[in-house]
């Protein structure tokens, strides 16, 4: 069994992702910063790989994935085996943190490709969703890659949308929201699920 956990190489507990709630004081970048102000209580999310032996239950490889931070991993509820994953990205010139990228990266070749949506941006996990008919042989790469953006210097927020097999050309579409919304973290996908028959 192979399994990819994204991983913090150590972790100090209290004021979670820069918010200080004694004070109210919210400085996300300090927290995941090294030389911050609170010295950095996260160091940035690493990519590990690891192969357990199904007969002896043993762990017979854990080894770093050489790839920019990442966390978030997009994945399916079914645990189905995947050669293709999204993540956001961490990895930010001042600190790793809030994510700013959204990173493709092929699990068996490392080869990787990052979206970077910019500065005043904030990037939400990405969800995948299969192409209707789609090659299934291509398990978590034949669909749509989508991620809301948060831009903080547009006082916006955008619905980005990919097509998996051209990822690294950029998106294929950009859905004004026409407001500027709290960060949205985690979101799914459900191809039967309808709001208007519950």
């Amino acid at each position: 069994m192979v399994i990819h956990g994204c991983v913090f190489d150590y972790y100090t507990f209290g004021g979670e992702m820069g918010f200080d709630g004694s004070t109210q004081q919210f400085d996300p970048i300090s927290w995941g910063s090294p030389g911050g102000s609170n010295g950095g209580r996260a160091p940035p999310p690493r990519l590990d790989k690891f192969v357990i032996d199904l007969e002896t239950f043993q762990l017979k490889e854990a080894k770093r994935v050489p790839v920019i931070p990442v966390d978030m991993p997009c994945f399916e509820a079914d645990a189905v085996p995947v050669g293709v994953s999204y993540f956001l990205g961490a990895s930010r010139p001042e600190g790793w943190f809030p994510f700013r990228q959204i990173v493709k990266l092929d699990l068996e070749t490392q080869e990787s490709f990052v979206y970077d949506a910019g500065d005043q941006c904030v990037t939400s996990e990405p969800i995948f969703v299969p192409r209707p008919g789609g090659d299934e042989a291509k398990y978590n790469d034949d669909g749509y890659v989508m991620s809301i953006i948060h831009n903080a210097q547009e006082k916006n927020t955008f619905l980005m949308i990919w097509d998996s097999n051209t990822f690294e050309k950029g998106p294929i579409a950009e859905i004004s929201l026409d407001i500027l919304f709290p960060w949205c973290v985690h979101g799914s996908f459900h191809s039967d699920y309808n709001p208007h028959e519950q």
